[in-house]
């Protein structure tokens, strides 16, 4: 799915690729938003855009602000659940952008 803005800017998308043996990755192309303290990469349950996260799984910290790069997801994640990504500032609690997940 796309970048919506939340809080700050956010552009690219936002994608699950499922490697040879299993593997998935989290994958955000053509990817920028703003610059930000201890930003981390969430798949969440709800969209902060419609005011919830729900609960969420945290992928590690944002590698940039801008570019593509891809996190691994955890085994046994159920994406019919996890089903949005949230860039998430840990400093402020607050939700940069956020993209529903497109499977492929």
């Amino acid at each position: 799915g796309s970048f919506a803005s939340i809080a700050h800017d956010g552009r690219g998308t936002a994608a699950v690729v499922e490697l040879p043996g299993g593997e998935r990755k989290l994958t955000l192309t053509d990817f920028e938003t703003d610059s930000g303290p201890d930003l981390r990469v969430y798949v969440a349950t709800d969209d902060p855009a419609n005011g919830d996260l729900g609960d969420f799984e945290d992928l590690g910290a944002l590698k940039g602000n801008v570019g593509n790069q891809q996190y691994t997801l955890p085994t046994g994640l159920d994406l019919n659940r996890y089903s949005t990504v949230v860039v998430w500032c840990r400093a402020f609690s607050v939700a940069f952008t956020s993209a529903g997940l497109e499977l492929t």
